[in-house]
């Protein structure tokens, strides 16, 4: 599933996580799901399920509603969430790849906030964004 990219003129690629993590996240974000389902579909809608660079930035259109949402968790549970989105994606350092980030501390000290929330967003987009297309679908009353 690696989906390599660049960001700040370094090499990332975003791995899968697993379904627990996956599911803890998803948790932890339950209570903005009001805030976030509608940029959900907004951004599956302009990207068509897929993000490339220049989808990117359309992405960026949507972020309001998302961040007004981020900012009623708990510390504890944005951390949590950040770290954990960011657990599955590597940086090149050389020949060779780095985890950013484990479940508990970032591992790439240098990265600056702007650049970790574009890591962590496009995680989610690779790693979740598949689950969250689905709930209209699930919910009732849903043709």
């Amino acid at each position: 599933m690696a989906n390599e990219f660049e960001l700040g003129g370094r090499k990332f690629k975003i791995g899968k996580l697993n379904t627990f993590k996956q599911f803890h996240i998803v948790r932890r974000i339950a209570p903005i799901l009001a805030d976030l389902l509608p940029v959900l579909g907004d951004v599956q809608k302009a990207t068509k399920g897929k993000v490339n660079d220049e989808d990117f930035e359309t992405i960026a259109k949507f972020l309001a509603p998302a961040i007004s949402g981020v900012s009623k968790l708990s510390d504890q549970d944005a951390e949590f969430v950040l770290l954990g989105l960011c657990s599955c994606i590597e940086m090149q350092l050389g020949p060779s790849w780095t985890r950013v980030a484990t479940d508990n501390m970032l591992m790439v000290q240098d990265l600056d906030l702007p650049s970790l929330l574009q890591l962590a967003s496009r995680s989610f987009m690779a790693n979740l964004s598949s689950f969250f297309a689905l709930l209209p679908a699930a919910s009732p009353g849903a043709r």
